[in-house]
């Protein structure tokens, strides 16, 4: 059994209607790409860690928008860490780069995903369908 430690947020963001990952540099899932995202700061409101963790990871200052789901697979991250994830917006023009914890920083059609790291896969697969007001 997996104890929670932590609780994370993660972003997806979309950019003319593809998905901003980032390839992480660091375990676990080095190499493989995910959300942008990462730790909620105690007496930090989630929204807030979301849009916080975005900016720090590929630069972007983004609004946070829909709420996407909880994700507490036990298997989804070693850790034993939570996330809640949200669909979020960019504000205004701006270019996404790669900072501390990233290779790279791309957008990619949802319809074909890199391989990726977490569960991230299905956070953008719901996003997607939250987007399109229907289950999957």
């Amino acid at each position: 059994m997996v104890e929670v430690r932590a609780l994370t947020t993660d972003a997806v963001v979309e950019l003319d209607g593809d998905v901003l990952l980032l390839e992480r540099n660091h375990p676990p899932f080095e190499g493989l790409w995910v959300l942008p995202g990462g730790l909620v700061e105690r007496n930090e409101p989630a929204r807030e860690a979301c849009a916080r963790e975005t900016k720090e990871e590929v630069g972007l200052d983004v609004s946070v928008g829909a709420f996407v789901g909880l994700y507490d697979d036990p298997d989804r991250d070693e850790r034993g860490n939570v996330s809640v994830a949200y669909r979020c917006t960019p504000l205004g023009e701006q270019t996404p780069t790669p900072r501390e914890e990233a290779s790279r920083v791309e957008t990619f059609d949802p319809e074909n995903l890199p391989e990726m790291g977490f569960d991230h896969e299905r956070i953008v697969t719901d996003a997607l369908c939250e987007r399109k007001h229907r289950f999957c």
